[in-house]
C-alpha cells in the first residue's frame, strides 16, 4: 500500500555554490512572460516586442557593466562561465598562434621558438584547466601551476621567480569553490600589468556575492555565470574583455551577426564579435529580472520591481545593494526567513569541530568566516569511514539536506587538502537558509556518522 510508505523529509538546499535556489519570483515571471508573448529572437525581428526585448537586454548589459566597473561594449553574453572561459582562452590562442593563411596547425606555424608561458593555480576549475591543457598538448603553451595551502590560499610568492620568464597569460580563480577562500587578486593584477602579462579572473563564486571591480583587479578578462550569486537561471553567463585586448581575441563562433552583406572577412564590432547565433533569450531575460530584483529588494517601495520589469527603465546600480542577500519569497509581497550566510557558515564550522569523526578543510583557522572578504560561506569536510558521495546520500535520506559531494570540478586542490580519494562533502549557504537548518544538519550528521 503506497499510503504506508514513509514520506521523505522536505529538501533543505545547501548547494548554493553550484547554483542559487530558489530564484527570485521575478525571474520566473519575466521568463514566463517572454515565452508566452511571442518568442521574438534578439536582433532578428522588428516591432514592439522586438523593441522591448532589445531594451531589456541592452539594460542587462548596462547593469552588468556598471556592476563590475566596465564599459558596455566590454560585456559579452555567454551561455555559462565555462562557455565564457572557452571563448576567451581559445580566442586568445587562435589569435596568437593560428596560421592566418589557412594552413593546418602544426609546430612550424608557431610564431615563437618556444611555447608561451601561462600561469594558473592549484585551485582552478576544470573550465580553466581543460582548455589550457588542450593547448599544452598542441605545443603552443607551457603551464606553471602555483600551489595552495590546506585552506585553499594560493602561494602567490611563487610568482616572483616567474616574471623574468615573461609569462604571457595569468589565469586565476577569485575564490575556491571547494573551500571558499578568496584570493588577493588586486596585487596579482598590478603585478601582471607591470609585467605586461594578460590577466584572466574567474569570478564564478564571487560576482554577486562580493563586490567585484575590474578596475581594482587590473584584469583584462573576467568571467562569471548568471545562475550562482547573481540569482539568474542556468544557461547564462557573462564575459568581460577590456577594450585594449579586443583585437587579441578571435571569435570561435561565426554566424548570424553583423549587417555587411556578402563580405565574409568583415570584422563584426565588439561585443557582437563573440555573440554569433541566437542567444539564450529566456535565460537572459530572467537574469535581467534577477539583477533588478536585487536592487528592488532593498527599496522601501515594493512596486519598484514591477515597474522596472514593465517599463524597462534602467537605474544606476548601487554596488553595496547588489551584494546584499536578496529576498526570495515565492510571493513577491511576502517576506522570507533567512539568516546571514557567513553567520551560518561560522555556526556550521564550529559545530563540525565538535564531531570527532569530522575533518574540516582548512581547520587551522578558528574563525575563517569572520571576515567575509576572505572566505565565502562554503564549508568542505570529510567524515571518518564515509565516502563523501555516500554521506551526501545518507544526509539527504535522513534529513532532506541537499549538499555536494566529490571533487567539485576542481581536481588539483584536493592534492593540497589531502582529499584525493573521493573529494569532500561541501555545504554552501545562500538566501533562505537559517540557523535552525544548520542545527538540524549537525544533529543529523552526528547521528549518521555514529550509525
Amino acid at each position: 500500500m503506497t499510503g504506508d510508505r514513509t514520506q521523505p523529509p522536505p529538501n533543505v538546499y545547501f548547494d548554493h555554490a553550484a547554483t542559487s535556489w530558489p530564484k527570485p519570483a521575478a525571474v520566473t515571471l519575466a521568463m514566463t512572460d517572454y515565452l508566452q508573448s511571442g518568442m521574438v529572437g534578439h536582433g532578428r525581428s522588428v516591432g514592439r516586442s522586438a523593441d522591448a526585448l532589445r531594451e531589456t537586454l541592452a539594460g542587462l548589459r548596462r547593469d552588468l557593466a556598471t556592476l563590475i566597473g566596465a564599459a558596455e561594449h566590454e560585456i559579452v553574453f555567454a551561455h555559462s562561465a565555462t562557455d565564457a572561459l572557452n571563448l576567451i582562452i581559445h580566442g586568445l590562442m587562435l589569435q596568437r598562434f593560428g596560421n592566418r593563411t589557412g594552413d593546418r596547425f602544426n609546430a612550424s606555424n608557431r610564431s615563437e621558438a618556444e611555447p608561451a608561458l601561462v600561469i594558473t593555480t592549484q585551485i582552478e576549475h576544470n573550465s580553466v584547466l581543460r582548455p589550457l591543457h588542450a593547448w599544452v598538448r598542441r605545443g603552443w603553451i607551457r603551464l606553471e601551476i602555483l600551489p595552495c595551502d590546506t585552506g585553499g590560499k594560493v602561494q602567490w610568492s611563487a610568482l616572483e621567480h616567474l616574471w623574468e620568464q615573461r609569462p604571457w597569460l595569468v589565469c586565476a580563480n577569485h575564490a575556491s569553490n571547494v573551500t571558499g577562500t578568496v584570493q588577493d587578486l588586486e596585487s596579482v593584477g598590478a603585478q601582471c600589468r607591470r609585467a605586461e602579462a594578460l590577466f584572466l579572473v574567474d569570478a564564478a563564486q564571487t560576482l554577486g556575492c562580493l563586490p567585484v571591480d575590474v578596475q581594482q583587479l587590473s584584469c583584462d578578462f573576467l568571467v562569471a555565470p548568471g545562475h550562482k550569486s547573481l540569482a539568474g537561471p542556468l544557461g547564462t553567463g557573462v564575459a568581460y574583455l577590456h577594450q585594449r585586448v579586443h583585437d587579441q581575441v578571435d571569435s570561435i563562433r561565426l554566424g548570424g551577426t553583423g549587417g555587411v552583406l556578402g563580405q565574409w572577412d568583415a570584422d563584426v564590432p565588439p561585443p557582437q564579435k563573440w555573440e554569433a547565433g541566437n542567444w539564450n533569450v529566456p535565460g537572459l531575460v530572467g537574469l535581467a529580472a534577477a539583477l533588478r530584483t536585487r536592487l528592488a529588494a532593498n527599496d522601501s517601495d515594493t512596486n519598484t520591481a514591477t515597474r522596472a520589469h514593465s517599463d524597462n527603465k534602467i537605474n544606476k546600480i548601487n554596488k553595496s545593494d547588489i551584494t546584499k542577500t536578496p529576498q526570495l519569497p515565492s510571493d513577491p509581497a511576502a517576506p522570507v526567513a533567512t539568516d546571514d550566510p557567513w553567520d551560518l557558515a561560522t555556526r556550521l564550522w564550529q559545530g563540525l569541530g565538535r564531531i570527532p569523526e569530522i575533518q574540516r578543510c582548512g581547520a587551522g583557522e578558528d574563525q575563517p568566516y569572520k571576515d567575509r572578504g576572505r572566505r565565502l560561506p562554503i564549508v568542505s569536510f570529510t567524515a571518518e569511514d564515509w565516502e563523501p558521495a555516500a554521506l551526501a546520500i545518507a544526509l539527504e535520506s535522513a534529513g532532506g539536506f541537499v549538499t555536494r559531494a566529490g571533487y567539485h570540478c576542481a581536481p588539483l586542490i584536493h592534492q593540497a587538502l589531502g582529499t584525493t580519494s573521493g573529494g569532500t562533502l561541501r555545504v554552501s549557504f545562500g538566501p533562505g537558509n537559517t540557523g535552525q537548518q544548520v542545527e538540524q544538519f549537525l544533529q543529523t550528521l552526528e547521528s549518521v556518522c555514529r550509525f
